[in-house]
Parts: structure tokens; C-alpha cells; sequence
């Protein structure tokens, strides 16, 4: 197959933070690497890494709200092969422009192949499935990034008869390279004590990411006595009724905030950390990339064992469960830690035995791009 024509759609895309975000500008890259001409179609923004990157970023869209159907189909229609849905996203919007994109697309004439990536399906809330289901109808090849997320998918009796493929994820960067010397200084630059515990967290911010239980938790073995400190590395991504609320909470003298931090900023922070703690609400799995970018840089990590979670999980990931929103539970399994840590070699060792590249990510996508584009040839007849 020639090399395709891909355009990506992600609404969220850098420097916005998010994980689905990161997760489109990663993949971008590693399908250009692969041989695919690719643009990535967002919202208007600007970010000054757009002329380092090796693919067209295409920041055009105003908002995604039907007003703007025209706008966004004739960007969809600029002779590409494929059009890559990722789904879902915070700046769509709550409207239903994307959920009915591929439909549109459909009934404008001919279109390009459509596939859509499907992000946390089984978490989200109900009214939030039936939003993707026109989607997940329309489109000529579905991608999930989490093996269990598709019983969840075909129980909405959708997506059953269509080409699809799990591909999970990889980390969304690599750490920076390390030495004693370097770890020290970080650590003082952020103001940690040689003789302090810091305990990291990354991502963005939320209630149901388990900031709050973190807090009381880090509080808790302060309290014992322990010298714990607490490295948040993260921000919001929205305005928030409980925003405000989370703002004074990090203001503790135990947290050491850093917001706006660059990935680089982000690795050193990690490298700086003894262990990492993630007590999402829903739980841990298998495309939780704060989690896998803890994991490669050798963090032990704590995590909770929740609706999202996979059996074996702790056989999957050399990670600590505990249950959710266990306060008691997290604390305990974080001492342990402190007074037993496994080596960072070994657990980053064991990460990289069975790590996804985003290479091979992108091979299993190109693969998948040919597979729908192949059965489209072969329904009308080409050779």
C-alpha cells in the first residue's frame, strides 16, 4: 500500500493538557516515522512546538459545535485516505457534532475510510456511551486502547460487524537520563530533604483521580512521624467548582506543587521521587500512561484496584493495589514501601522486558489503515 494520507482529529492536543492529547501528538509522530503523510486537525490554539514537529498541525477550528459542520467536514475532506477519530475530549464540548462527524461524512458524498479510537469506553457514564454510539456505528474501523473495554462496547450490541483492533499505549515520553548527581540536585532544586520520602504524583487534576485521599494520606504518615513529602506534578485542564477547593488543599507545606511543567521538568520530578501513588477512582489499567511513565522510571508505585482494573493486574505490573478511596489502605501500602522499596533497576528492567514501543503502536495502526482501506478496494471491485 501506498504511503496513506491520515488526518488525526483530537480536539485535544498539546499544550493542552491531556492524556488523550498526548496520546494523538504521540501517534502522529510515530505514523510519520512509519511512512504516513499525516495532519492532526484541532481546535484554534498556538504552541510553539508546532515547528519542530515532523507532521502538519491544522489548529482551525473554531469550536465543535454543528454551527461549525461545514468547517470541519471540508477539513476532513482534503484528500485523505483516512480520517482518525480519538475519542472522547474535553474541548469538543458537550454537543454532538463529533458523535455524528463519521454520519455527516457518510452523507456528503464520497468520504474517506473513518476509524475511530476509543479511549476509557466502560468508565464512561452512561450518557456519555450512548453519545458514542453513532460513532462507533458509522465508522469503517474501531481501535480500543484497553482490552476490556470491549465486552463493554459489543454489550451496546455496536461495533460488531466492523474491522476493529485492540493497540494499547505506551508511555506518553522517555525519561531523561539520570546519575546520582543529577537526582540529588533536582531534589534540592525542589526542595526536598536528603533524608525526606517523596512520594509523586502525576497527571492532571481531578477529584476522581484520588488527589484528596493522597493528601490525607501523606498527612497521616506525617502525623506517624515519617518525613513524607508529597510532589504533585500537574494541572487543571478546566474550570471546576471544586477547583478551588483543590487549589487550597495542594497549598499544604507537605505538597510540593510544580504546575505547567514541561515533560522534561515532569522526568526529573519522577527521577527526584522514591515511589509514586495514582488512587484513581476508577481504578488502575492497562492505558494509564501517568502510571506507565512512574513504572519507567523505575518508580514503585501504589495504585488502586477498581472498576477499570484487570484481573492479575499486580502480575501484569510489578504495582501495589489497594482498594478505592481507602484512606487506611493507602497509607499502610505506602509505609510498607518506605520501610521495604524495591530496587528501581529491577522494576524498570521489568517495564522495559514487556514495554510497547510507540513504534510497534505505529506498525499496528498502519496494518489496520491497509485492513479497512483493503476491504473498501475490494467492495468496489479493485484490484
Amino acid at each position: 500500500m501506498a504511503a496513506p494520507r491520515v488526518l488525526l482529529v483530537s480536539a485535544d492536543f498539546p499544550p493542552f493538557l491531556s492524556g488523550v492529547g498526548d496520546y494523538a501528538d504521540k501517534l502522529a509522530a510515530s505514523l510519520h516515522e512509519a511512512g504516513a503523510d499525516v495532519t492532526v486537525l484541532t481546535g484554534i490554539s498556538t504552541d510553539a512546538n508546532d515547528g519542530q514537529r515532523p507532521f502538519r498541525v491544522v489548529r482551525s477550528i473554531a469550536s465543535w459545535g454543528l454551527n461549525q459542520r461545514k468547517a470541519i467536514l471540508a477539513e476532513c475532506r482534503d484528500g485523505y485516505d483516512v480520517v482518525h477519530l480519538q475519542y472522547p475530549g474535553v474541548n469538543y464540548g458537550r454537543g454532538p457534532m463529533i458523535n455524528l462527524l463519521p454520519v455527516l461524512l457518510r452523507m456528503s458524498g464520497p468520504s474517506p475510510r473513518k476509524v475511530l479510537t476509543v479511549h476509557d469506553f466502560r468508565v464512561m457514564r452512561r450518557r456519555w456511551r450512548a453519545r458514542a454510539a453513532p460513532m462507533i456505528w458509522a465508522v469503517d474501523g474501531l481501535i480500543h486502547v484497553d482490552e476490556r473495554d470491549w465486552p463493554s462496547i459489543r454489550a451496546w450490541g455496536i461495533g460488531q460487524t466492523k474491522p476493529r483492533a485492540h493497540i494499547p499505549i505506551a508511555a506518553n515520553f522517555e525519561p531523561v537520563a539520570v546519575d546520582s548527581a543529577s537526582r540529588e540536585q533536582w531534589r534540592s532544586e525542589l526542595g526536598f530533604a536528603g533524608d525526606e520520602t517523596v512520594i509523586a504524583f502525576f497527571g492532571i487534576l481531578y477529584p476522581h483521580k484520588g488527589v484528596g485521599e493522597l493528601v490525607d494520606s501523606v498527612r497521616e504518615l506525617h502525623r506517624q512521624g515519617r518525613k513524607v513529602r508529597l510532589l504533585v506534578l500537574g494541572d487543571f485542564d478546566r474550570k471546576a467548582p471544586w477547583r478551588a477547593g483543590m487549589e487550597q488543599m495542594l497549598a499544604d507545606p507537605l505538597v510540593r506543587w510544580v504546575r505547567g511543567a514541561s515533560l522534561e521538568q515532569v522526568s526529573r520530578g519522577l527521577h527526584a521521587a522514591d515511589l509514586c501513588a495514582l488512587p484513581f477512582h476508577s481504578g488502575a489499567s492497562t492505558n494509564r500512561s501517568s502510571m506507565l511513565a512512574a513504572l519507567d522510571h523505575g518508580l514503585p508505585v501504589v495504585t488502586t484496584n477498581g472498576p477499570a482494573t484487570p484481573p492479575d493486574f499486580e502480575k501484569m505490573f510489578d504495582v501495589r493495589l489497594v482498594p478505592v478511596n481507602d484512606r487506611a489502605a493507602l497509607s499502610a501500602a505506602i509505609a510498607r514501601l518506605m520501610d521495604d522499596p524495591p530496587p528501581r533497576d529491577r522494576l524498570r528492567n521489568s517495564v522495559l522486558a514487556r514495554r510497547r514501543s510507540w513504534a510497534t503502536i505505529a506498525a499496528e495502526t498502519m496494518a489496520f489503515y491497509e485492513r479497512i482501506i483493503d476491504v473498501r478496494c475490494k467492495s468496489r471491485g479493485v484490484a
